[in-house]
């Protein structure tokens, strides 16, 4: 395991690839905007430049939402269908986000044998703290999969907790930001509340936080970024295909789009 190829070298996959190679790794990187630094001096925009002999690929492209709000992987499936001409025998880690059952279903169209989910935790905000290395959810296709998979990461010196199944960490990323996202929504209403109680939120907060399981999160300009809103939105639509419905999830988005308009009333009247 010494060829290492990065797939998309954006706001994750940049530091990602710089990261794998401090730890002693030939690592190539894919992207289809050409990257220069002086970090990272093998990329490339072709991907007939990337070696055959690659021993793990790791997938770090975007993932979103298209023009009619449904989730749009397209990215995904162009990186496994590369891999699969290249070099469909090696390990294939992806970082991405990515609803519940794509990786089996890559797996199954592609014909892949080691492929294992490892969604980021990576906040740009505290790269340090919350950077590459920090605890992650790993899930595997098999358990051939699951030894190569915790091979590589080990050697990389990221702590891992195994989940059973690789479904389960496909929801785990999705989950734990809508979670976050309800966490902030309330935040915001409460600020709201402060307000019109003529109440310092930031002392009322405070004053909450002090019980031992209680801890209400910063109420800032409203919930943005890419990530949170995204995965808040895969989880609705996750639970509407299965005839489900995330009420509190959807109270949340109408509670910040409120105080987004909250907000925004406060700034005009300044």
């Amino acid at each position: 395991m010494k060829r290492i190829c990065v797939i998309g070298l954006g706001t994750v996959g940049f530091p990602t690839a710089v990261y794998i190679k401090r730890h002693g790794f030939d690592v190539w990187g894919y992207d289809v905007k050409p990257i220069n630094s002086k970090f990272l001096n093998q990329t490339t925009t072709n991907w007939n430049d990337i070696p055959k002999n690659i021993d793990v690929y790791v997938i770090c492209v975007n993932t979103g939402l298209d023009t009619s709000e449904n989730i749009d992987i397209g990215n995904i499936y162009d990186a496994c269908e590369k891999i699969s001409k290249s070099n469909p025998n090696a390990l294939i880690s992806i970082e991405s986000t990515v609803p519940v059952g794509t990786c089996r279903n890559i797996t199954e169209k592609f014909g892949f044998t080691y492929v294992v989910h490892c969604p980021h935790r990576f906040w740009r905000e505290n790269p340090k703290k919350y950077g590459v290395k920090q605890l992650r959810v790993l899930g595997a296709i098999n358990n051939k999969a699951l030894k190569k998979g915790l091979e590589f990461y080990r050697r990389l010196k990221i702590p891992i907790h195994v989940a059973p199944k690789i479904e389960i960490a496909e929801l785990c990323k999705i989950a734990e930001n809508t979670y976050r996202f309800v966490q902030i929504a309330f935040a915001e209403e409460l600020k709201m509340l402060c307000d019109e109680l003529n109440l310092d939120f930031e002392e009322v907060r405070k004053a909450c936080n002090t019980k031992w399981n209680i801890e209400i999160l910063e109420a800032r300009n409203g919930i943005g970024g890419e990530c949170l809103p995204k995965d808040t939105k895969y989880s609705l639509i996750t639970a509407e295909n299965l005839g489900l419905s995330l009420d509190i999830v959807k109270a949340a988005i109408k509670a910040d789009e409120k105080y987004k308009m909250w907000i925004r009333g406060i700034v005009c009247e300044r």
